[in-house]
């Protein structure tokens, strides 16, 4: 929300949806993987031997690439918006991805290995003419140090370093299937948190899209809110603006105890 010549207008920020790029099939990717989806990436999983790389074992990936990872720009697309984790089979595979990702944009960029693995890969590309700049900004070891030694464990540590990476400016992203609802041309109403306080539940910028027959898709946390909001849509013409107060009594409350307001946008599409 911002103020301009006296009006109090909510701003949004359109950007692309984060994307997870896994390189390497192996038994650290699996749970990575599921985690990703779980926490509405885009994942895509890459390895240079194709019995790695299929639906029996990424049954949630959106995309699997077999190839060298030498060759790793013929298949994988520059995005901004993008979490490079480097999990191949060994060092050369790892060093490979690295040398690549290095001049491309991301947001994140992880790389498993032990401390001497790391030093020795920094000591390389050194001498190949990369800078200390550029390698610093690589997460290696890769994820935050919680001890885990399953593969499961290893990836929460990695998923939560992430996490904490995309999260230090706050963003909600429009889950791709309510994107994907709107490409499609369906029609229906677009509901928004615009402005939170207290203990709502979801963030500014969640998006739920509700359709006439009923199908939704999407969300803005669940509960009495979203309740409330789903049924709203049936009365909404055009566009418009309602507060819902997560108290037990007053105006627009919903008879709760929690505590705080929200405000949400209506959009017939």
């Amino acid at each position: 929300m911002t103020e301009a010549d006296g009006h109090r207008l909510f701003v949004e920020d359109y950007r692309k949806n984060p994307r997870l790029v896994i390189f390497g099939g192996g038994h650290v990717s699996q749970p990575t993987a599921h985690l990703g989806k779980m926490l509405g990436f885009h994942v895509t999983i890459m390895d240079d031997r194709e019995y790695f790389v299929t639906k029996k074992r990424f049954p949630e990936a959106d995309q699997l690439v077999y190839g060298d990872f030498k060759e790793l720009d013929k298949y994988i697309t520059p995005y901004d918006n993008t979490y490079y984790v480097i999990l191949t089979r060994g060092h050369i595979g790892d060093a490979d991805c690295l040398r690549r990702l290095l001049h491309r944009p991301y947001e994140y960029l992880g790389m498993i290995g032990s401390k001497n693995k790391v030093r020795i890969t920094r000591e390389n590309l050194l001498k190949e003419g990369y800078t200390l700049e550029q390698l610093d900004e690589v997460h290696a070891p890769i994820g935050i140090p919680l001890g885990g030694q399953l593969p499961e464990e290893i990836a929460v540590s990695i998923m939560a370093e992430i996490i904490k990476v995309k999260n230090q400016h706050y963003s909600a992203y429009c889950d791709e299937k309510v994107e994907t609802a709107v490409l499609e041309g369906r029609h229906g109403v677009m509901v928004t948190i615009a402005e939170k306080s207290g203990s709502s539940p979801r963030g500014v910028g969640s998006k739920m899209f509700v359709e006439p027959s009923g199908h939704i898709t999407g969300s803005i946390g669940g509960g009495k809110v979203e309740y409330e909001a789903i049924n709203h849509c049936k009365e909404v013409k055009e566009k418009e603006v309602k507060h819902y107060a997560l108290t037990a009594d007053g105006q627009d409350s919903l008879g709760m105890i929690c505590g705080g307001q929200v405000t949400v946008v209506f959009e017939r599409v």
